[in-house]
């Protein structure tokens, strides 16, 4: 088992405590957080034990989980500099620059380092991966219901990022070209940014992400050759649409719809958190690239640092 350290202040609405302890092969010792009330909490209700100095912790340990605030560049660069395996969070102040440095030094280093991209492993979006061959055409709407305090929220890096990296995992190309622009109602930042994405085997992605909708949404469709598949990441949705032709079997749970045939995909259960976490485990064990490695995370900060030059002249970032 690999000894594992907590590093950073928990969520503790998603329970992200007794997910990472319910991997087998994590072997918990303990936690430092820089909020002293978390310290008392976790003991009580986890029965974990904290510690008062990070360094005590990070001296017993092989492998650590850095969530925010402890997850920033420098952290985690300490932490590899240790010779730790690290599981960390990306926050929207990564650049493409810090990647890149980030890499070196876990080359030298030769520890696993994955990169909490939790949309990587939402349930609706494994279920239907298995449906998305090929495409030539993606579309993404993610929008955010408009709060006061979603000013702090970047659409780019908070927002987009995810539709970023997702077309990148599924279109096997090299990027040909960026097209981007953007608009603010506040002039505070992007409020609404629109990107296309040409890749060189021709696919074409057309990404929308803002926060100053009515309601949340968030849906991305994939049209490949012969059908597309939607999936829907608020309501945990997704279906597969083809067309109709004398040949096509009606089967008892599809849905026709016109000359379509609408299929329903099953969505499986799951817990993000718990397999970022079993995924992390497992690339130690087997010694294998993390699920999302840092040359992953750097392709993806890469397109965003391009969306970034593109939009900077027309909104203030």
């Amino acid at each position: 088992m690999i000894k594992t350290g907590i590093y950073g202040h928990p969520d503790f609405e998603a329970d992200i405590l007794e997910k990472i302890m319910d991997v087998p092969e994590l072997s918990v010792v303990g936690m430092y957080s820089p909020n002293k009330t978390d310290s008392k909490d976790i003991e009580d209700k986890y029965k974990l034990k904290t510690y008062e100095e990070a360094g005590s912790l990070i001296d017993q340990v092989d492998a650590v989980i850095a969530l925010n605030p402890l997850s920033g560049l420098d952290k985690v660069e300490q932490l590899v500099r240790n010779a730790k395996h690290v599981f960390f969070e990306p926050s929207s102040e990564y650049c493409n620059r810090d990647v890149t440095k980030l890499s070196d030094i876990v080359d030298e280093a030769n520890v696993k380092v994955q990169a909490g991209f939790h949309h990587r492993f939402n349930n609706t979006f494994l279920s239907a991966r298995p449906f998305i061959v090929n495409p030539k055409f993606i579309q993404s709407n993610n929008f955010r219901k408009f709060a006061v305090d979603s000013v702090a929220i970047s659409v780019l890096m908070d927002m987009l990022i995810s539709d970023i990296d997702i077309v990148l995992g599924v279109i096997k190309s090299n990027l040909k070209a960026v097209h981007a622009n953007a608009t603010s109602i506040n002039l505070e930042g992007p409020d609404i940014i629109n990107v296309r994405l040409e890749f060189m085997n021709g696919s074409v992605a057309q990404l929308t992400a803002g926060r100053i909708a009515t309601t949340n949404s968030h849906e991305l469709s994939f049209y490949c050759n012969n059908d597309y598949t939607s999936i829907d990441l608020i309501r945990n949705k997704a279906w597969q649409v083809k067309k109709r032709n004398q040949e096509s079997d009606i089967k008892l749970f599809q849905e026709n719809i016109g000359d379509l045939i609408v299929d329903t995909i099953p969505v499986k259960p799951n817990n993000h958190y718990y397999d970022e976490f079993l995924s992390f485990a497992r690339s130690i064990v087997y010694d294998k690239s993390p699920e999302v490695d840092l040359e992953t995370v750097l392709k993806t900060y890469s397109v965003a640092a391009q969306i970034k030059d593109k939009i900077k002249l027309s909104v203030g970032m």
